[in-house]
């Protein structure tokens, strides 16, 4: 990796930090400059403004996410032993980061405001719900899930449980979440096992 890319890459690993503790709005070049002992200057040079910068993080962190989730998980056998394992890599990379899932809290932050990086965040979370849904389809292949097993409502249900985990464990601080949200797993793949 070259330089230039090295502290380009050093720079949206910090912004992925800093936007997953207090949100990608509180993201900007000067903040971010100061905390990656930049110059407000030289940290502009490489996005040009704020929005960039924050496209960059969040492309940066959709990266991340794929390598750190959906990755891992499409690596296990088809069937429920996938479906397991994108729910355990996905609470997994909610409880490690400081604010929890920076997509959620960015889709709420941006769900009024149109533009580039609501159209980003969108497609993020459609890419994410259509891979749920290509695993369901997958567990259904296998024989797994029942026949006639609507793969959509199953990666809804469990996008929503994701959801859920990301407001009990973060803005609620419900020291049972963990215990819920695993039991609630348990019984919706209990609803779809033939």
């Amino acid at each position: 990796m070259k330089k230039g890319d090295l502290t380009k890459h050093k720079i949206l690993d910090k912004g992925f930090e800093k936007a997953s503790a207090l949100g990608l709005e509180c993201l900007t070049i000067g903040n971010l400059a100061q905390e990656s002992g930049m110059s407000k200057s030289g940290l502009f040079s490489h996005f040009k403004s704020k929005e960039n910068l924050q496209i960059s993080v969040l492309e940066y962190a959709g990266d991340k996410f794929s390598r750190e989730v959906i990755v891992p998980a499409l690596a296990a056998p088809r069937g429920i032993p996938r479906v397991r394992q994108i729910m355990e890599n996905w609470i997994k990379w909610t409880q490690d980061l400081p604010g929890g899932c920076l997509f959620v809290s960015v889709a709420a932050e941006y769900s009024d405001r149109p533009g580039r990086i609501q159209d980003l965040v969108r497609q993020q979370h459609d890419d994410w719900i259509n891979c749920l849904e290509r695993i369901a389809q997958s567990a259904l292949a296998v024989g797994d899930f029942k026949p006639g097993t609507d793969c959509t409502l199953f990666a809804f249900q469990l996008y929503s449980l994701i959801l859920g985990f990301f407001l009990y464990h973060n803005s609620m601080k419900d020291p049972h979440t963990m215990s819920l949200v695993m039991a609630a797993f348990d019984r919706l793949l209990e609803s779809y096992i033939p």
